[in-house]
């Protein structure tokens, strides 16, 4: 189909609802509207990027637990050959969740920016608690857990912190996230980094992976480095950027669901 190109990327985001349970003030992707694919759709979707290259899939949002069907949706990744990857805040998680990810997910990212209930404060909600509690629920079901937190400027102290923390909770892996203008950030100056900032950031990301290595993976994930292909909850295909004025909007729901009934892509 004209405007998505042959070439797709090894891991996709899919936003599968923007509703969510907390309310984050750097938020990336804040609520904007109540459409939500169905499970079909993107196991038809997930089949698409599965048949073009694709290895991953990470279920995201807003929050993606708030939707009930969460567990057939990651069944239907599996199903359609792709690996799926939760991303959640952590705070309410079905014990149906649980289970499917235990069955057919290798991996479990919960989004933590504090090692403390200081963490509620970023959410907005008192939360901590059962946050932890699920941690520990993830860790005895022996589902791969990792976590991702944002850093913001003059947060820089504070990863030390969360290395520790998320090393100590089980965490295989823990991807510290400069904030972009994106979302409820976008144009608010204490989320505007200088050069000098995210050279920080970098150096204490190679620190604290030679302090923990072999013992938990740690990395930088910064988009203003890369592209990151986004199917939004809407069924729109865009690449996301470091600003929004700097997306590509690839095709519409429409155009996208077309491509993946009609002209799947050989694996390679």
């Amino acid at each position: 189909m004209k405007g998505i190109p042959q070439e797709l990327p090894r891991s996709v985001c899919l936003r599968v609802t923007r509703r969510c349970n907390v309310a984050c003030a750097f938020c990336q992707a804040p609520p904007t509207s109540r459409s939500e694919l169905s499970v079909r759709e993107i196991g038809e979707i997930s089949r698409f990027f599965a048949s073009g290259g694709a290895r991953s899939a990470k279920l995201a949002g807003g929050e993606p637990t708030v939707r009930e069907d969460l567990p057939e949706i990651i069944a239907a990744v599996a199903g359609a050959g792709l690996r799926p990857v939760v991303t959640t805040n952590g705070f309410a998680v079905p014990a149906r969740t649980l289970d499917a990810c235990a069955e057919y997910a290798d991996e479990f990212k919960f989004s933590i920016h504090r090692p403390s209930a200081e963490n509620d404060r970023v959410l907005r909600r008192k939360s901590f608690d059962d946050i932890d509690r699920n941690l520990a629920e993830v860790v005895r079901r022996e589902i791969g857990l990792s976590i991702n937190s944002v850093v913001v400027p003059g947060g820089l102290n504070l990863m030390e912190e969360m290395a520790g923390f998320a090393c100590g909770r089980g965490a295989r892996k823990i991807s510290f996230i400069p904030v972009v203008s994106r979302g409820r950030a976008n144009g608010k100056q204490e989320f505007s980094f200088r050069s000098e900032e995210l050279s920080e950031v970098l150096r204490r990301v190679r620190d604290l992976a030679q302090t923990y290595q072999g013992r938990m993976d740690v990395r930088c994930i910064d988009i203003r480095s890369r592209d990151y292909w986004i199917v939004e909850n809407d069924g729109s295909l865009w690449i996301e950027r470091a600003t929004e004025d700097a997306d590509v909007r690839i095709c519409g729901k429409e155009s996208l669901m077309s491509t993946c009934n009609t002209r799947p892509l050989e694996a390679g």
